[in-house]
């Protein structure tokens, strides 16, 4: 692991810097993967245990069923008791009522990997996507330290860092030639869409997520 710098870091002379925002590993939203996230190899099988150095992290199964029928259910009959007081009172029903879910989001166009499953990362042996470091995933690293995705004329970054005004730092964890990368795309069926998958020219691809980085985003992907 490299010294950590204390201070923001910035490209060498003759790299400029383009653009960066804090991302991390996204979080399902669909009603059966919401709030989890895999590790996955081409197969579908679960890596988290092959990744090196990682440390181990929670193990997730899907939500049950129940749990959206049965909002289903209760939707239906709040619906009718708004009904029932609209129709005593005035006859005019409130727009938006009743509970919303996953259907906010819309229709997924990759349900296998949005709402049946939901891989953040996906690579064979020996690809790129497999070199990412732990600390992009929120529910490993400490919720003071923060990891910023860095693009450069050059390369693509990983920084790790102290959210601590005192003493703030940030060392590079993980980066990549940016003649690897072969698309960056967004992912519209997410909290706030806000999710975007890089894939690799070796095929593996991460989902990543950054509230706060649609600048990063538009360079991402503008080709």
């Amino acid at each position: 692991m490299t010294v950590p710098q204390r201070r923001s870091w910035q490209p060498p002379e003759g790299e400029a810097l383009v653009a960066r925002a804090p991302v991390s590993f996204a979080t399902g939203a669909a009603d059966r993967v919401q709030g989890r996230r895999w590790f996955r190899d081409t197969e579908r099988h679960d890596i988290q245990g092959e990744l090196p150095d990682w440390p181990k992290g929670p193990a997730y199964r899907l939500r049950s069923r129940i749990g959206p029928v049965l909002r289903v259910v209760l939707g239906g009959v709040f619906l009718l008791g708004v009904l029932a007081v609209a129709v005593i009172f005035d006859g005019n029903v409130p727009s938006g009522s009743g509970p919303r879910g996953s259907d906010s989001l819309g229709r997924s166009k990759d349900p296998e990997n949005e709402e049946t499953d939901f891989p953040v990362l996906w690579a064979a042996p020996g690809t790129t996507a497999r070199t990412l470091p732990w600390e992009l995933d929120p529910a490993r690293r400490p919720d003071t330290d923060v990891t910023h995705l860095v693009l450069t004329d050059r390369r693509l970054l990983v920084l790790g860092g102290l959210q601590d005004p005192r003493e703030p730092w940030e060392e590079i964890l993980w980066e990549t030639d940016l003649n690897t990368v072969a698309t960056v795309e967004r992912r519209p069926f997410s909290v706030g869409g806000r999710d975007f998958r890089i894939t690799f020219t070796d095929g593996s691809w991460c989902r990543l997520t950054s509230l706060e980085g649609e600048p990063l985003l538009r360079r991402l992907t503008a080709g």
